[in-house]
């Protein structure tokens, strides 16, 4: 800095405006890296075109698992809808047993057990056994020659009534066997809607689950983004408010250099109105300003004065009189 830079504060001046130069560039410069780093960030996040970011990857994941899903729910219900129609033919010819089986123990009431009489009575067997039964009664009767005999013919009623009777009892076994392949049907189809009911349930919690596990991550991924964007929000604004700041503390600077600067000019010219004065009152004071050129005080020794009171006040040595 030169003598004269502290009477007219130019110094500050130059420093202040460098400063704000230094200021504006740092913060365009941080600005942009604020940005920059901001934007790749999101687009890791977010993804960008041509390029997958982690809510696209994700996004496509939980597709991929949903799918996967779906399809082996599918795999399951092929399976089991076939498990269940390996029992519909026990079931299908069970009912019709399982039914006339009800209707011989009287489950089903009178009209049930005439149902089972009349299906008991046209049963190709039976018929058979008792033609047979009863054939061999008369063909008995007949070689002793009684067939038209009271002894034969209640010899064929004893026939016919237990040849009925057993033949009866082993038709409702039938029947019952039947009806338990009936129930054997029945639960085995049970046993396979159970199975896909809970397939189906567990289906269900799978996809509950995963919708669940989806929303939450695409939402993490979000907030993370928003996150970022805050983040630099509050970046540019931290280094809007520094870059404030430090312009204020360089005007103020400035401002106090200045005022300074107009302190020094004032005080070297009452240093020079107070050298000049005391050259004048030496000569007489300003009524005998003609003594001062004519013999009372000499130029020379006005401004030796003047220059020796200047050199004091900017830290100089005075100039040795000879």
């Amino acid at each position: 800095m030169g003598i004269f830079d502290a009477l007219t504060g130019d110094a500050y001046s130059t420093a202040n405006r460098r400063n704000q130069y230094a200021l504006a560039t740092g913060q365009q410069q941080g600005g942009s890296a604020l940005m920059n780093s901001g934007q790749s960030a999101l687009q890791y996040l977010l993804g960008a075109p041509g390029q997958a970011g982690s809510l696209q990857v994700l996004d496509r994941g939980y597709d991929q698992a949903g799918n996967a899903l779906t399809s082996g729910y599918a795999d399951t219900r092929s399976t089991l809808g076939a498990l269940q129609s390996l029992y519909e033919p026990m079931a299908s010819a069970g009912k019709g047993a399982f039914d006339l089986y009800n209707d011989a123990i009287g489950a089903n009431g009178t009209g049930g057990q005439a149902r089972a009489t009349a299906a008991f009575q046209t049963d190709p067997g039976y018929q058979f056994s008792m033609n047979q039964a009863l054939g061999a009664v008369q063909r008995s009767a007949a070689s002793r020659g009684g067939l038209a005999g009271g002894n034969a013919t209640a010899g064929i009623l004893n026939t016919a009534t237990g040849l009925a009777d057993q033949a009866y009892g082993q038709f409702v076994n039938r029947l019952g066997q039947g009806a338990q392949a009936y129930g054997q049907g029945v639960q085995g189809q049970a046993g396979a809607l159970g199975a896909l009911a809970n397939a189906s349930q567990g289906y269900g919690n799978a996809s509950a689950g995963l919708a669940t596990g989806r929303g939450a991550a695409l939402s993490g991924t979000l907030g993370q983004a928003a996150g970022v964007q805050q983040g630099i929000g509050q970046g540019i604004a931290g280094l809007t408010n520094s870059t404030t700041n430090a312009l204020v503390n360089s005007n103020d600077r400035e401002a106090q250099g200045q005022t300074q600067a107009s302190g020094n000019a004032l005080g070297a010219l009452f240093g020079v109105a107070n050298l000049a004065a005391g050259g004048l009152g030496g000569a007489g004071g300003i009524s005998s300003l003609g003594n001062v050129f004519s013999g009372g005080a000499s130029p020379t020794s006005l401004m030796g004065r003047a220059g020796s009171g200047l050199a004091n006040l900017f830290g100089y040595s005075p100039i040795p009189r000879f």
